[in-house]
């Protein structure tokens, strides 16, 4: 039995409804943290800080270990990837101009990270310097998008988007290869299966689409209250995830997959808020809890090493983003594009799931990721103060 203090804390049963209902309760921290305008931070931020305090790092309440709840976890993580691909947005990739900016920020973006990321990792002891690397590249679309795309269309905005856009796609798809299987056969033959069966439902929506049956099971499942569009939705993101899982590949490609397809086509409304109730409200928050519960910052600041990777990270971060302003980027766009959420969170979920990562490393890569949220929101105000 643990204690704290002179406490004495039973470590956690498993899970059952009432923990279930907990978990959701506690979910509410992300938004609430988010609501001040001067001390607000991104909703997921909220979410894995208070799986910090109630999981390993903190009172060990949450039973991490529980296969129920990595269920619902692996759920969150494949709707999260999914929310991440429908954000690829096509018209920002479809204008020359911005591509060409774009593309010559994230080749420079690209060889820093490789050389950042192979010196963080010997200074650190980390075994894979490439996903240090991956993860100083990314950008968070689905974090960056929704904040800046409302916003009066400029052609500074438009290669923010386009940049975050790439990024993400790349890191998404590279990510499951770098440190998602031991068998990097049977990896890349789940991503190949995930790759056929997005194609597949993407030439099936357009034919859907073009013969009015898309508009025909709206208006049915509208007056008459059904849910199909989500239902529909749910469905093939589950059975394509569960292909990818039975190929020993990632959740993290089918989620992603499905999600650029949605793009591709165009989420109807409707659809989109469905979808946003069924993640944000309860799915995704439980992941992101989760995903703090299973990670020890103790085990971050005992060890130097890992301690010393949660700062370099950062550092390296800003030094990676910043480059682009060698193309005239706008500093505040520079640091809005460093923000990570998705491929992180991804990186740790299945680093420690297959041992690439310890819990002090899967720690500093968390650490170092919310500093980047904190940093890429304050950009991201002053850009919509600006506007």
């Amino acid at each position: 039995m643990r204690t704290l203090g002179s406490i004495p804390i039973d470590y956690p049963r498993a899970m059952d409804i009432g923990l279930l209902g907990a978990l959701a309760i506690a979910g509410i921290c992300g938004p609430l943290l988010a609501i001040p305008k001067r001390v607000g931070v991104p909703v997921a931020m909220g979410e894995i800080l208070t799986g910090v305090i109630l999981g390993r790092t903190g009172f060990s309440v949450i039973p991490v270990a529980d296969s129920s709840l990595k269920l619902f976890g692996t759920i969150g993580f494949a709707l999260v990837m999914l929310t991440a691909g429908s954000h690829v947005d096509f018209r920002a990739l479809a204008n020359a101009k911005v591509m060409r900016i774009s593309v010559k920020i994230l080749v420079l973006n690209l060889i820093l990270s490789v050389g950042v990321g192979v010196t963080i990792a010997h200074m650190t002891g980390v075994k894979k310097w490439s996903v240090l690397s991956l993860i100083l590249f990314s950008s968070s679309a689905a974090f960056v998008v929704p904040l800046v795309a409302n916003l009066k269309s400029s052609f500074n905005v438009s290669v923010l988007i386009a940049q975050v856009t790439i990024a993400d796609l790349l890191s998404s798809i590279t990510l499951s290869f770098l440190i998602g299987s031991n068998h990097a056969g049977k990896a890349l033959l789940g991503a190949l299966a995930v790759g056929v069966c997005s194609l597949a439902l993407y030439l099936f929506l357009k034919m859907a689409d073009r013969k009015g049956w898309i508009h025909q099971v709206h208006v049915i499942s509208k007056r008459l209250n059904l849910g199909l569009e989500l239902r529909i939705s749910l469905g093939i993101l589950l059975l394509v995830s569960a292909v990818s899982v039975r190929l020993q590949s990632s959740v993290l490609i089918a989620g992603f997959g499905i999600g650029v397809v949605l793009a591709s086509v165009g989420v109807p409304r409707r659809l989109a808020r469905q979808l946003f109730g069924v993640s944000d409200g309860f799915f995704a928050p439980i992941f992101f809890i989760l995903l703090g519960a299973s990670i020890d910052l103790r085990d971050t600041f005992q060890n130097g090493k890992t301690a010393l990777l949660a700062l370099l990270m950062v550092l390296g971060a800003v030094v990676v983003h910043v480059s682009g302003i060698l193309f005239r980027q706008d500093g505040k766009d520079a640091i809005a594009s460093m923000a990570q959420l998705g491929i992180p969170a991804a990186a740790v979920t299945l680093g420690s799931a297959n041992g690439t990562l310890t819990p002090g490393e899967s720690g500093a890569i968390m650490l170092s990721a919310v500093v980047s949220l904190l940093l890429a929101s304050r950009a991201l105000e002053t850009i919509q103060g600006e506007v």
